[in-house]
């Protein structure tokens, strides 16, 4: 009589019968023989899983003769996902486990990417209402580099910036997740060189995938060396454009291998936010430093000498500094008789031979002709030794300059020392107009 379960050869599916007590391998189909090869002699947790022990899943004392009991498993050996019936059933004349897996591997990718794709949408909103929340740039990035991490699952989310002349780019946010070890510190003031293969990708405002670091040793060498020993195998890295100049890029390390064939649409668009963000933060700075930029000069101004100021005078009286306060004797004179333009370029001069007298040290101009330095951490010879600099410096611009000088000994505000600067500049101003009583500015 023939064998009721040979019909079993002709299904598609993989079936496979084994001893519900020792687990030894009873039968195999063809469909399984094709992926298992040798079988006989063996149990089913080597056979069909490759270990070495029964699994801690199985699931044999909940089976009966009545029905299938239907599960799902991914194997992990052959990398399928699978919808697994088993029952119980009388192999000639013993008891034995049946199992029938249908391979449900295309369904379950169509469904993840599904899943995943739906997701990033929602991290694409999600994103674009925290930059707002944040105000963008001037807030928290790292929150938003944060969300963007856990969801895929990464090790590293970061942000580069490129520097205003366009030669170097530096790693100005950076969120890790537990356990990985920070890089923005030895990220700093790279070459350029160093993404010469991908540039003319970025510029196409392409986003980089890379599956396996290991591709770029010889096709990305530059990137490679780069990248390694940051402990990197797989990333993303999409630029940021603006006009289409590179300004940036926003790059994941590691992340699930899951996400890696969905997310490129996901950066592209999160990628224009980011763009839009930085160039609005990098012209909000803009207007920000000429705000406390002297337009003439181009050292400080008055509204950067009161932020310094109170900054500084936040910490309480301080000792050991110095303030030098400079007025030009007789502009108006000098304008009146040379122009206005011989008078603005005499205020240059004056400027230049300050800042390279005081290097290190701000200096502003007040207004008019009135400028102000406050030198830090100064004993009082090296005080005195950098005021002579300043007066040598200023002669050599054949310009007559009122000073007033402070060198606070004893603990004070800085607001209080330039006050006593100012009067003796005034003093120091009045006694050069005493002695040239023909002056415009002439008074008593």
């Amino acid at each position: 009589m023939s064998d009721p379960y040979e019909i079993f050869d002709e299904l598609a599916e993989i079936i496979y019968v084994s001893d519900p007590d020792t687990h030894e391998m009873l039968y195999v189909n063809e469909s399984a023989r094709r992926i298992v090869g040798d079988w006989q002699g063996r149990t089913c947790y080597d056979v069909v899983l490759g270990r070495d022990a029964p699994c801690d899943f199985c699931n044999i004392d909940r089976l009966s003769t009545d029905s299938f009991l239907s599960w799902t498993h991914y194997n992990e050996k052959y990398g399928r996902h699978y919808l697994l019936k088993d029952k119980l059933i009388e192999w000639h004349g013993r008891s034995a486990r049946l199992e029938m897996a249908f391979d449900m591997t295309a369904e379950e990718e169509r469904r993840q990417a599904l899943e995943t794709r739906l997701g990033l949408e929602t991290l694409l909103v999600r994103c674009a209402m925290k930059l707002q929340n944040i105000d963008g740039f001037a807030g928290d990035m790292t929150s938003v580099l944060k969300m963007i991490g856990e969801f895929l699952e990464a090790d590293r989310v970061y942000l580069f910036q490129v520097s205003s002349d366009g030669t170097s780019f530096s790693n100005s946010h950076e969120w890790c997740a537990e356990g990985v070890t920070p890089q923005i510190d030895e990220l700093q003031d790279m070459d350029m060189s160093w993404v010469t293969e991908w540039m003319p990708l970025f510029l196409k405002r392409e986003t980089v995938i890379v599956k396996d670091l290991e591709d770029l040793r010889e096709t990305s060498p530059s990137e490679y060396e780069m990248l390694a020993p940051q402990g990197i195998t797989s990333l993303v890295d999409a630029p940021l454009l603006v006009e289409g100049e590179l300004i940036g890029s926003i790059g994941v390390d590691n992340p699930a291998a899951v996400h890696l064939d969905h997310c490129a649409e996901f950066f592209t668009s999160l990628s224009y936010f980011l763009s839009m963000e930085l160039e609005r933060h990098r012209a909000k700075e803009r207007f920000r430093e000429l705000s406390y930029t002297d337009a003439l000069t181009g050292l400080a101004n008055r509204n950067r000498f009161i932020e310094d100021v109170e900054r500084l005078d936040s910490d309480g009286p301080r000792r050991g500094f110095g303030v030098i306060y400079v007025d030009m004797n007789g502009l108006k004179d000098f304008n009146d008789l040379e122009g206005h333009a011989k008078g603005d370029q005499a205020l240059v001069a004056a400027g230049r031979a300050l800042e390279e007298a005081l290097a290190g040290t701000r200096v502003y101009r007040m207004g008019g002709d009135e400028f102000l330095a406050v030198v830090l951490d100064a004993s009082a010879e090296g005080f005195g030794a950098l005021v002579d600099t300043v007066r040598e410096r200023l002669a050599q611009t054949g310009c007559s300059m009122a000073m007033g000088l402070h060198y606070a000994a004893e603990p004070c505000l800085v607001d209080e020392a330039v006050r006593r600067a100012d009067g003796a500049m005034y003093e120091d101003k009045r006694t050069y107009y005493r002695s040239h009583p023909a002056s415009a500015r002439y008074r008593e």
